[in-house]
């Protein structure tokens, strides 16, 4: 069955060059960079896009959103997904409002809790039994890093 869909037809395209001679082919060549090259490519027509649209140059942001979508689909194929993928998720989210569909998506993890701060001793009060001595921090030497200079007070 021939798609007349338009990006379909791209889809098919791409998905055509993947694995081919990266000196005949700018798909093919995008490919053997590998994922994080792909990545750069659609963030940075994301920004030219955005640019364009900013600027009011709807002649600009035609060509620029060609171009962000023709890397995002190469995005999507290199990560193993389709554009039926991506009109699945969208239809999942039909009738849903913005706000609950993003409150809905999973909250990233959070992160782990920094060690809590240790303060210097009160003068006179030891370290607890068996605690390990305290050691400087090597300086690149060797030896104890050295004091910095004095700065004349408070």
């Amino acid at each position: 069955m021939t798609s007349t869909d338009p990006f379909d037809a791209l889809e098919a395209v791409i998905r055509s060059r993947r694995g081919g001679d990266a000196k005949a082919s700018y798909v093919a060549a995008l490919f053997e960079k590998g994922r994080p090259k792909i990545a750069q490519k659609v963030g940075e027509e994301a920004v030219e896009a955005a640019i364009a649209a900013v600027q009011g140059d709807r002649g600009a942001l035609k060509g620029e959103a060609a171009d962000l979508i023709f890397h995002l689909i190469v995005l999507l194929v290199d990560a193993g997904l389709r554009l039926d993928d991506v009109r699945a998720e969208l239809a999942r989210r039909e009738g849903l409002s913005g706000l609950v569909e993003k409150a809905s998506r999973a909250a990233p993890p959070a992160p782990e809790p920094a060690p809590p701060a240790t303060s210097p001793l009160p003068l006179g009060q030891e370290e607890a039994p068996g605690a390990a001595p305290l050691k400087p921090e090597p300086h690149a030497s060797g030896s104890p890093r050295p004091l910095p200079p004095a700065t004349g007070g408070f």
